[in-house]
């Protein structure tokens, strides 16, 4: 077998594993830290927090790496208006993206260490 042979079965077999492993079940935990009433992980990656202060703090750990999306609620029947910022400790807090006035997506890590997340609304009470 040819080295540029080996290589591309090298390369198949790493795209087979990367697939394979997108198959798997994310397992998310959110944990309340401060000023956090509840967290529900409504399905795959999507989270809702409710925050009623507009500032709030909690964790997310995650069996693998993904992208999850958060959505910020001050209570069941009103949304933060804006978020004015999100503060993720360590070093996945460059993969904050903001989606929407409520809505921000981050990448958790998947090594099962927690992210400590902040989140504060612009028009906080």
């Amino acid at each position: 077998m040819s080295l540029a042979s080996l290589k591309s079965v090298i390369i198949v077999g790493a795209v087979l594993l990367l697939v394979q492993g997108c198959n798997e079940d994310l397992q998310l935990s959110a944990t309340p830290i401060k000023n956090v009433e509840k967290i529900t992980i409504r399905e795959k990656g999507e989270l809702d927090v409710y925050c009623p202060t507009g500032i709030c703090q909690f964790q997310l750990v995650a069996d693998q790496e993904a992208t999850v999306n958060i959505n910020m609620h001050y209570d069941i029947s009103r949304q933060f208006d804006k978020i004015e910022g999100v503060s993720v400790a360590g070093k996945l807090s460059s993969s904050v993206k903001m989606t929407g006035p409520n809505t921000f997506s981050m990448d958790v890590s998947g090594n099962g260490k927690p992210s400590k997340v902040q989140v504060v609304d612009y028009y906080r009470n």
